[in-house]
């Protein structure tokens, strides 16, 4: 059994989990390589293991079990390294690699864009509902104008959308 960041590994079921290049069994061993600070190769074992659970920024379904690990041994101040398990909880976090958001994340961006967005939600709206507004008044006047120059019963006005007025007495 296994004590510290990395207690419960073995607990979870990484073959039934798949990852961006299948079945995600290899991910106790890049975490166990990660907190052991291995370099396998010519990647370490972050560059891995993020490569396999957010892949080109889409996450995998193991990333979320890699989470409660990745806090755990970035809070273990006996760990070198600890700005890669950071790193990789942004990316699984936010779902995109430093390649897309190379000045890195600023929650209050997206809070200003949405901000915008509500903005220009509101005037689409307001411009919507005077242009409706307008078209109703226009096909009132335009049947008005209709029945004002036909006989009484050929008068059929319409809305905008075909349905027919109620005949007024006058018309």
């Amino acid at each position: 059994m296994t004590n510290g960041p990395l207690a419960g590994l073995d607990d979870v079921p990484w073959a039934r989990l798949r990852h961006s290049y299948g079945k995600a069994e290899d991910v106790p061993g890049h975490l166990r390589a990660m907190q052991a600070g291995d370099r396998e190769g010519h990647y370490p074992p972050s560059a891995q293991l993020a490569n396999h659970i957010v892949h080109q920024g889409t996450r995998s379904q193991a990333a979320a079990y890699t989470v409660p690990f990745l806090v755990r041994m970035a809070l273990d101040p006996r760990l070198v390294n600890r700005h890669r398990f950071v790193g990789l909880l942004v990316a699984i976090a936010i779902g995109l690699d430093n390649n897309h958001l190379p000045n890195g994340y600023d929650p209050r961006e997206d809070r200003e864009y949405l901000a915008r967005m509500r903005g220009e939600a509101d005037d689409w709206a307001r411009w919507i509902a005077e242009a409706a507004d307008d078209e109703h008044a226009s096909s009132v006047r335009r049947a008005a104008s209709r029945c004002s120059s036909t006989p009484k019963r050929s008068c059929p006005p319409t809305t905008p959308s075909g349905k027919h007025f109620p005949r007024s007495p006058s018309c």
